[in-house]
């Protein structure tokens, strides 16, 4: 596995347990103190994370450094990249109306 490989498996890891905690990109990055664009660079594999953000991130996902990395080494990179995103739902619910009249 390259470093590349590794950087994007780790970042699709990320992404999934912020998706579980029903977090945003911009609110996790906010909570963990990290800039938005950094973070996003991160779960993307673009961005070579450091110790420290990742460790930050860790944290805030309550998963430990070798959980992160584990499930990294496991994950089947081409399904992962295939799957649809899981953002947490912003706006109104669903099967509402607006309230607005003409």
């Amino acid at each position: 596995m390259t470093p590349r490989e590794l950087q994007r498996r780790v970042g699709i890891v990320i992404r999934r347990h912020r998706e579980r905690l029903k977090y945003s990109q911009e609110d996790f990055a906010n909570a963990a103190d990290i800039h938005r664009s950094y973070y996003s660079n991160i779960e993307r594999g673009t961005q070579n994370f450091s110790l420290t953000y990742l460790l930050k991130i860790s944290r805030m996902l309550n998963v430990s450094l070798s959980t992160l990395f584990e499930e990294a080494e496991t994950l089947d990179l081409p399904n992962a990249i295939a799957e649809p995103h899981a953002p947490p739902r912003v706006g109104r619910p669903r099967g509402r109306k607006s309230g607005w009249r003409f």
